[in-house]
């Protein structure tokens, strides 16, 4: 975590700061609770895959992704997805109204405003600073970043603002999970969760429900299949490699998995996938 400071009765974590061309898939995944993170594509293009929709996204473009909203990013090969990305936590409740409604929006996609283009790249080049006030420079960036949103969120139906909920897990433990639920999910297992977050196995799985409101093994099986459906997006995957790769020893309990999530075989996605590019080309 980069900093932890307080704010008119919430406090803010800020885990990340990123600013990278990502020339790979960003996996299907989503946060935990009180989890926000915003994206601005500073340049390049690509696409921005929710449960429901599908969005181009290209230079300027911003969008926030709030708790258990499932997304994945793809790239262009030919012109790849430069981001600045910022991951924060809002605990407790507070009086303020920007970080009320800031807090109340889970998902929003819109373009960048100058301002908050400036404020991207001030809290990238403040954060690759060591020297006197870097965590107060920071901290003052964070909350201008949170009140420029809400200036773009306006004039959405506010009507439904509530306070974001307090939570009492350590501050550093949604962040390890975040962060293990993107990463390779074939071989891991709740220990290795628990391990990460210094847990009991037991502890571990209450806290999996409590902030994603699913069991262990329910999300793991989605990590599964989200994996799944990108590997077969690929020319040079067979379903045999892409069953390996996602854990499963069998083809047929690898297929019956699959199905039973997106209601069809491997086969008919990948050939539907192949058709849909072919088709595109015409």
């Amino acid at each position: 975590m980069i900093l932890s400071f307080n704010y008119n009765g919430c406090r803010i974590q800020l885990f990340k700061i990123f600013s990278d061309t990502l020339d790979s898939v960003v996996q299907m995944h989503s946060h935990a609770k009180n989890g926000y993170e915003i994206h601005y594509i500073a340049g390049g293009k690509g696409v921005l895959e929710t449960e429901k929709d599908r969005y181009d996204i290209k230079k300027d473009s911003l969008y926030v992704t709030g708790s258990n909203v499932l997304h994945k990013q793809l790239s262009s090969k030919d012109a790849p997805v430069f981001e600045i990305s910022v991951y924060l936590k809002i605990l407790g409740n507070t009086d303020d109204a920007a970080i009320r409604f800031f807090a109340s929006k889970f998902f929003w996609i819109g373009k960048c405003s100058p301002q908050l283009r400036r404020i991207f790249n001030q809290l990238v080049s403040e954060n690759s600073k060591t020297g006197l006030w870097r965590e107060s420079i920071l901290s003052a960036l964070t909350l201008q970043m949170i009140t420029e949103m809400t200036r773009l969120y306006y004039p959405d139906n506010a009507s439904s603002l509530l306070p974001p909920e307090d939570c009492d897990l350590n501050e550093n433990r949604s962040w390890i999970l975040d962060t293990l639920l993107l990463e390779d999910c074939s071989d891991v297992t709740l220990n290795d969760f628990a391990r990460g977050m210094g847990v009991s196995p037991r502890q571990a799985e209450r806290i999996i429900k409590d902030y994603y409101g699913s069991s262990f093994r329910k999300l793991r099986y989605e990590s599964k299949m989200a994996m799944a459906a990108s590997l077969l997006e690929s020319e040079n995957i067979t379903i045999n490699e892409c069953a390996a790769k996602c854990g499963y020893t069998s083809l047929s309990s690898f297929a019956a998995a699959f199905r039973r999530k997106f209601n069809i075989s491997p086969n008919e996605y990948k050939k539907s996938i192949i058709a849909k590019r072919d088709s595109s080309k015409l």
